[in-house]
Formats: C-alpha cells, sequence, structure tokens
C-alpha cells in the first residue's frame, strides 16, 4: 500500500512537472491602499459685521425769543408834543348830502341871524344844511362866517384851491359864507332882496377870501 502511494505521488510530480503547473500559490496582488482623507480644515469664520447703530441727533436747545422792550411811555404836555394829525376819511356822499339840503332852500327869504327852516342869513343856511346832513362837527360849531374863518384857520382846513363838494366858501375875510355846490357855483343866502340864490365862485361883491375844506 505504501508503494502504491509512493507511486501516485510521483506520477503526479511528473505530470505537474510536465505540465509547468507550479503548485505554489499564485500572489495575490496588493489592494491600493485607501487613501486616507486629508484633515478637512474648518471653514473660516467670518466675524459678523457689526450692523451700525445710528446716534440720534441731539435735540436742538429751544432758544428763547427775547420780550420786545417795553416801549417808555411818555406824558407830554401839549407845548412839548408835536400833534400829526390823521389823514381825514373823505366821504363824497356826506358833501352831496349837505349840497341837496342846501339847494332844497332855493327861493326862501333872507333873515338876519335866521337858521332855517322858513328863512336864513348866510352862516344860518351853512348851519342848517350841515346840522341836517348829520355832519355838524365838521365846521366845528361856528356860529357866524367870521367864526367859521378863524376854526378853519386854527385846525389848518383853509385854502384857496381844489375845492370839494360841500366846502365852505368865505367871502370879505369873514362878512359872508356859502357852500360849494361844484363846477365853480356856491348856493348862500344873499341879502333881503335877492334871498337864497345859486351864483358863481366869483360872481359876489365882497371878494373871495379862502375855502374851509371840511372833508366831506
Amino acid at each position: 500500500m505504501a508503494s502504491t502511494n509512493r507511486l501516485l505521488a510521483i506520477g503526479l510530480a511528473t505530470v505537474v512537472a510536465l505540465a509547468g503547473i507550479s503548485t505554489q500559490p499564485a500572489p495575490v496582488a496588493a489592494a491600493d491602499p485607501i487613501p486616507t482623507p486629508a484633515p478637512t480644515e474648518p471653514a473660516p469664520t467670518t466675524d459678523p459685521i457689526p450692523t451700525p447703530t445710528e446716534t440720534p441727533a441731539p435735540a436742538p436747545t429751544p432758544t428763547e425769543t427775547p420780550a420786545p422792550a417795553p416801549t417808555p411811555t411818555e406824558t407830554l404836555t401839549l407845548s412839548q408834543a408835536t400833534v400829526t394829525a390823521s389823514p381825514p376819511v373823505i366821504k363824497p356822499y356826506l358833501g352831496a348830502r349837505v349840497v341837496r339840503i342846501a339847494l332844497a332852500q332855493r327861493g326862501k327869504r333872507y333873515s338876519r341871524g335866521s337858521v332855517g327852516p322858513r328863512a336864513f342869513d348866510c352862516s344860518g343856511l351853512v348851519r342848517y344844511a350841515y346840522r341836517r346832513g348829520g355832519v355838524s362837527s365838521h365846521i366845528g360849531g361856528g356860529q357866524s362866517a367870521r367864526t367859521m374863518l378863524r376854526w378853519g384857520r386854527i385846525h389848518h382846513l383853509t385854502s384857496r384851491s381844489n375845492p370839494r363838494v360841500g366846502d365852505i366858501v368865505i367871502y370879505g375875510n369873514g362878512t359872508h359864507a356859502a357852500i360849494y355846490i361844484g363846477h365853480g357855483r356856491v348856493i348862500s343866502a344873499l341879502n333881503r332882496r335877492q334871498g337864497i340864490r345859486i351864483t358863481g365862485l366869483h360872481a359876489l361883491r365882497a371878494p373871495f377870501t379862502t375855502f374851509i375844506h371840511t372833508h366831506l
């Protein structure tokens, strides 16, 4: 039995040799090494951009407006003060009213010292028309042509030009008074013979003296 086994072994070796078959195990190819992953660098951390905070503007300091200095009040006597009269307010319809009242007296008789309504003298007609027209204060309460002239001069109301309807006309330095009705004409109480009539401005025997501007 032992010889038989030996013969089989020899025969097998012969066969193997003839075939060039090596009984050595084929070398196993080494597996490619698994690459070691490179260490991952941490992503750079970006510092957060700070949100700018607005600094509130300082509230403006209120400036106080200084109160105006009080105007000193002075008590002046008439001899110290210069009085400036305000410009008069002209109301033409008042002058026209005075003229209408005077014209309504035409044909009535003249009577010395009379103030109407049936008879008049020259200053009486002027006073009547102004009183009925509601503007008697504009002649200063004069009782005669002479006192009207004096009042007008004191108040700087007289001149020889630019008459307005309703102005007073003085003749003979205060011997006669009339009312200017426009267009170079006047109405007045003339005398006992002529009564109340319309005439031209320069048609009277007494010389024209001045207008008293009553600002009607």
